[in-house]
C-alpha cells in the first residue's frame, strides 16, 4: 500500500471515532431523558423559584400591623438563612416597600442548624415553609397598601451544590388592610409590692445564704481554720478579726456598689456577679488562688490571709488582721457569681433604687455574710468544738490548699465555657506560673532575710507574670472569644433544641402566639449548673414543654450583653439564674420562677 492509501485509512479510522464519541455523548444525552421522562426528575443545576406570597390581615391599617411573607421553598432544596454560617455562603434578604408606608426591621423564624457534606459545616438554613413578619411603622397621607411589593433575596443549596444567589418578587395578594397592633416584647420593668424592711432582710438572708455557695465554702474553711489557730487567745484579738473581715466584706460591697452607680451613670446596665463576664478578672483569679494555694502548701509566706505570722504581721505587731481583712474580700469576691435565695427579689429592687438605697441594701447583704464570722468573733466558746491547734492543723492546711485549687479548676471551667480549650490552657499556665512565682520567692526571700529582698523580688516576679498576661495570655485569649462570638452568632438553635436569645427571636414566638420559657444563665453560675442538671435536663421537662407546645429559649449571660441586661432588668432581677415563662394568652406578663428550680414549679405555671 502506497503512503496516499495509508493516509486515506488513517483519516477513515479517526473519522470513525469521532462518530462513535458523538454517538456516546448522545446516547448520555438524550437516553436519560427518555428513561426518565415519565419519572421524578432531581435538579443538579437549579432550583425552581421559591412561591412567595404577600398578605396583610383583615381590617384598617394601622402603625404596628403585621405584614405576612409566606415561602415555599422546592422539595430537596434549601436556602440559607438570614444568618450566614461561612463569607463565602450568602444570606437570605427581603426588602419590602410601598406607597406612604414605612417598614420595621423584618422578623425571621429561627433557622435551622444542618451539617452540610458538600460544604463540609454546619449551615444555618430555611426549609419547607417559613413565615416573615414585618410591622408598618408609619403611614403618610394618601398612602397605598395596594403597591405593597417585596423582594426576596436567597441562595438555594441541595445536598450537593450550592447555586449563585437569586431573587424573587411579589406584590401583595389581599386588598384588604390589616389593624393589629404591634405588643412591645417585653414587659415594663417589674415593680416590687413588698415592703422596704422585708426586702432588707431578704438583703440579709441571701447575703447569709451565700456562704453556702460552693465556691466560698474554701474561704470559708480557711478563715474558720484562722480561727481556731487563734481561738487561745483573748476575746478582744478574736473581736478584731472578726471586725477586720467584716470590714473587707463592706469596702468590697461598696465599691461594687459605686461600680453599679457609675455603669448606671454611664447608660449602661449593671448585675450582680458582672465582674465574672471579664476573663480578665476571671484569669486575676487564677493566679491569686494558685498563689495562695502555693503558700498553704508551706512554699513561701508573705501577707496572705492564710498566715498569721507574716512579715508585715511582724512589722504591724497585727497578728492576722491583714490576712483577716483579705478574707473578707476574696469572700466577695468569689460569692457574687450566682444569685442565692432572697437575693435575687431584693437584689432586683436595689439595682434600679436611688443610690442611698442601693448602697443600704449593699451594706445590709455584706452584714448577711459576714454575720457566721461576727459570730464566732463573738462567742468564741463556739470554736472549742474543735481539737486544740496542733500538728493536725498542718494537714489540714495543706488541705486548704487542695481546696482552693479546687476553686481555681471551676474558674478554669468558666474559662473554657467562654474562651475555649486554647483559653482556658493559657490561664492555667499563668496560673501555675504565678504559683510557681511563690515558690521562687520563698526561696529568695524567706522571713529570716532582710525584708527589701521580699520586695524586691515580689516586684520582678509581679512584672513577669504580667508580662506573660499582656504578651502571651491575653492575645490568645482574645482570638478565641474573637472565633467564639462569630460561631455563637449564627448559632440559632442548640443540640438540646434551646434557641438563642434575641429580641427579634422573642417578637416572633410573640406573633405566632407561643408560650417561651426564657432562662437566663451563664457558665460561671453554680446554682444554674445545679438547675439544668436536676431539673431542665430531665425528660419530665422536655414533655411538659413539648406537651404544652412551649419554645426553650437560653440567655447566655457569661459574658456581657445588652439585650440580656435589658431583659433581667425589665423582669426585675439583677444577676443569674433568672426563668421566666411568657404565656401565649398574656405575652407582655412574664411569670418568673424561683431560683432554686423545680418540675413542680414549671409545670404549675404551664397549666
Amino acid at each position: 500500500m502506497n503512503c496516499d492509501g495509508i493516509n486515506l485509512v488513517k483519516k477513515s479510522l479517526a473519522i470513525n471515532q469521532l462518530q462513535a464519541f458523538m454517538c456516546v455523548v448522545a446516547f448520555l444525552l438524550i437516553v436519560p431523558r427518555a428513561v426518565f421522562a415519565d419519572g421524578p426528575v432531581i435538579e443538579m443545576n437549579n432550583m425552581p423559584p421559591p412561591q412567595i406570597a404577600l398578605f396583610y390581615p383583615e381590617g384598617s391599617i394601622s402603625v404596628g400591623t403585621k405584614v405576612t411573607i409566606k415561602v415555599i421553598i422546592p422539595k430537596r432544596w434549601h436556602i440559607n438563612a438570614n444568618i450566614a454560617a461561612d463569607e463565602f455562603l450568602k444570606p437570605s434578604t427581603i426588602e419590602i416597600a410601598a406607597k406612604g408606608l414605612t417598614f420595621d426591621a423584618p422578623l425571621w423564624p429561627p433557622a435551622l442548624k444542618e451539617y452540610s457534606d458538600a460544604l463540609e459545616l454546619e449551615n444555618l438554613i430555611f426549609k419547607d415553609t417559613l413565615q416573615i413578619l414585618i410591622s408598618v411603622k408609619s403611614i403618610s397621607l394618601g398612602y397605598d397598601s395596594t403597591t405593597t411589593n417585596v423582594t426576596f433575596g436567597y441562595q438555594a443549596c441541595s445536598n450537593f451544590i450550592c447555586l449563585a444567589p437569586n431573587q424573587v418578587r411579589a406584590t401583595v395578594g389581599n386588598k384588604a388592610l390589616g389593624e393589629e397592633q404591634d405588643k412591645s416584647l417585653l414587659p415594663s420593668k417589674k415593680k416590687s409590692t413588698e415592703p422596704l424592711a422585708l426586702l432588707l432582710l431578704f438583703a440579709f438572708l441571701g447575703g447569709l445564704v451565700l456562704n453556702l455557695m460552693p465556691c466560698v465554702l474554701p474561704v470559708l474553711s480557711l478563715k474558720l481554720f484562722s480561727l481556731i489557730k487563734h481561738s487561745r487567745e483573748s476575746k478582744k484579738h478574736l473581736f478584731a478579726l472578726g471586725l477586720a473581715l467584716t470590714t473587707g466584706v463592706l469596702i468590697s460591697f461598696w465599691v461594687l456598689a459605686a461600680l453599679i452607680v457609675i455603669v448606671r451613670m454611664g447608660g449602661g446596665n449593671a448585675g450582680w456577679g458582672m465582674q465574672f463576664q471579664s476573663i480578665g478578672f476571671i484569669a486575676f483569679m487564677v493566679a491569686i488562688l494558685f498563689t495562695f494555694a502555693t503558700s498553704l502548701f508551706g512554699a513561701f509566706e508573705v501577707w496572705l490571709p492564710s498566715k498569721t505570722l507574716t512579715q508585715m504581721d511582724k512589722a504591724t505587731h497585727k497578728d492576722g488582721i491583714p490576712g483577716a481583712f483579705f478574707t473578707g474580700i476574696l469572700l466577695v469576691l468569689l460569692s457574687t457569681p450566682c444569685s442565692a435565695p432572697f437575693l435575687g427579689t431584693a437584689m432586683g429592687f436595689a439595682f434600679g433604687a436611688s443610690i442611698p438605697l442601693l448602697f443600704l441594701f449593699f451594706t445590709v447583704a455584706a452584714l448577711g455574710l459576714s454575720f457566721p464570722y461576727i459570730l464566732v468573733s463573738v462567742f468564741p466558746k463556739a470554736l472549742k468544738v474543735f481539737p486544740k491547734p496542733g500538728a493536725w492543723m498542718q494537714k489540714l492546711q495543706k488541705l486548704m490548699g487542695l481546696l482552693l485549687l479546687g476553686t481555681a479548676a471551676w474558674l478554669l471551667w468558666i474559662a473554657f465555657g467562654v474562651t475555649g480549650e486554647k483559653g482556658m490552657t493559657s490561664i492555667l499556665i499563668l496560673g501555675i506560673s504565678c504559683g510557681i512565682s511563690g515558690a521562687i520567692l520563698g526561696k529568695l526571700a524567706p522571713p529570716h532575710k532582710p525584708f527589701y529582698r521580699e520586695i524586691i523580688a515580689a516586684v520582678m516576679l509581679i512584672v513577669v507574670n504580667v508580662c506573660l498576661w499582656l504578651y502571651v495570655v491575653e492575645p490568645r485569649i482574645h482570638d478565641d472569644l474573637t472565633q467564639k462570638a462569630k460561631a455563637t452568632e449564627i448559632q440559632a438553635l442548640d443540640k438540646e433544641g434551646w434557641y438563642r436569645y434575641s429580641p427579634e427571636l422573642m417578637k416572633y414566638f410573640e406573633a405566632e402566639g407561643r408560650t417561651v420559657f426564657v432562662d437566663v444563665t451563664a457558665s460561671w453560675c453554680l446554682t444554674c449548673k445545679a438547675n439544668e442538671a436536676a431539673v431542665l435536663a430531665r425528660d419530665t421537662v422536655d414533655n411538659l414543654f413539648e406537651h404544652y407546645n412551649v419554645a426553650k429559649v437560653k440567655a447566655d449571660w457569661t459574658t456581657q450583653n445588652k439585650d440580656i441586661s435589658d431583659l433581667l432588668v425589665l423582669l426585675g432581677r439583677s444577676g443569674v439564674p433568672v426563668y421566666a415563662v411568657f404565656p401565649r394568652s398574656n405575652f407582655e406578663n412574664p411569670i418568673v420562677l424561683p431560683e432554686i428550680l423545680t418540675v413542680d414549679a414549671i409545670e404549675g405555671v404551664l397549666k
